[in-house]
């Protein structure tokens, strides 16, 4: 047994599952762990789906079927919009720009994690609930009816998961296709990825398939409630498929050059550690561990059950983990640094 299988052997007994992919072609690591039997467990992609929802995007931008800039009021339909962006009392929805949803500065709130006017909250909703089968339309309307935009648009930053169901629902509107016809079209399918399909609504999601997704004790992963997330990350996927999604997008076979230097171009604080762009986050491994100022940066997506997807594009390094549950972010970055040790040590 070799020193990743000791390190992860102790680190599968504190999580619920534990699923580990890192390449290092510099080490010439390239390393799988999973705490099930299968090697390719799959799990729930949480909010690294953004990545995938926003590289879907700069794609549509580069085949010339949007813009960045381009008015989100002029695509969808105004009542989908109403009362999503109204601030002190003035809509701004006719202001509200692509890349404004991309960086998570239109306005609008969250349903997921916002705050809500004499309502309990979403993950109350959810956790009551749990054999509800949400649309990316309900999901919509819990914000227009329980929340308040944040700011007008480039005001403020603000984290939003109903800003990443206007942009899927964007991209159906340009393709005149659905969202996960769109993934396996564009993404899936171009890439050969074995365990990826959008939870809910792709004809290759098993449910029963996925590793445990504890909340507050309870494990979702066979609850209808899990359907609460769409473009913004609701993807059944696998350690090694995300793997290969990131060695995709950083060399180019899904988006140019120049689009992905917009998607890295990070000018959000995002949980003080971290800064966001058009749905990648960075992370200097100085802003966890002062001493690791020299260790490069990296860049991909993170997601609410502790899921990481990362890569080094100076040394072409793979990051990903699963801990499958909320409770465990600390531990999931404290595995991040040591694979950057294991990486960068000399």
């Amino acid at each position: 047994m070799n020193q990743y299988d000791n390190y992860f052997k102790k680190i599968e007994k504190k999580v619920p599952t534990l699923q580990i992919y890192m390449e290092c072609q510099r080490k010439d690591i390239e390393y799988q762990y999973s705490s099930t039997e299968n090697l390719n467990q799959r799990f729930h992609s949480a909010s690294v789906g953004k990545l995938f929802c926003s590289t879907l995007i700069l794609m549509a931008v580069e085949e010339g079927h949007v813009r960045l800039n381009s008015k989100i009021n002029q695509i969808l339909d105004a009542s989908l919009l109403e009362n999503l962006f109204v601030y002190k009392g003035k809509d701004y929805q006719d202001q509200v720009e692509i890349i404004h949803l991309l960086n998570h500065t239109s306005g609008v709130n969250d349903y997921y994690e916002g705050k809500t006017i004499n309502h309990p909250s979403f993950f109350k909703q959810l956790m009551k609930n749990k054999g509800h089968i949400y649309t990316p339309y309900e999901l919509l309307d819990f914000t227009r009816s329980y929340q308040k935009a944040v700011g007008y648009p480039t005001k403020k930053f603000l984290y939003s998961d109903t800003g990443y169901l206007l942009l899927g629902l964007i991209l159906e509107e340009v393709y005149q296709k659905s969202y996960s016809k769109i993934l396996r079209e564009k993404i899936i399918e171009p890439l050969e990825l074995k365990d990826t399909a959008l939870a809910f609504y792709d004809e290759h999601f098993d449910q029963e398939s996925l590793a445990p997704i504890i909340f507050q004790g309870v494990d979702m992963h066979l609850e209808k409630a899990l359907s609460c997330d769409y473009s913004g990350g609701g993807l059944q996927t696998s350690a090694k498929d995300l793997g290969i999604f990131l060695k995709g997008l950083f060399t180019h076979q899904l988006i140019q050059p120049a689009s992905l230097k917009k998607m890295m171009d990070v000018k959000h604080s995002f949980h003080g550690i971290m800064r966001y762009g058009l749905g990648m986050i960075e992370i200097k491994f100085h802003r966890l561990v002062p001493w690791m100022r020299h260790y490069p940066s990296l860049y991909g997506g993170l997601g609410s059950l502790s899921v990481h997807a990362f890569y080094d594009p100076k040394h072409h390094d793979v990051y990903v983990i699963n801990l499958g549950t909320p409770k465990k972010m600390r531990l999931s970055f404290q595995i991040l640094v040591k694979m950057a040790k294991w990486f960068n040590k000399k």
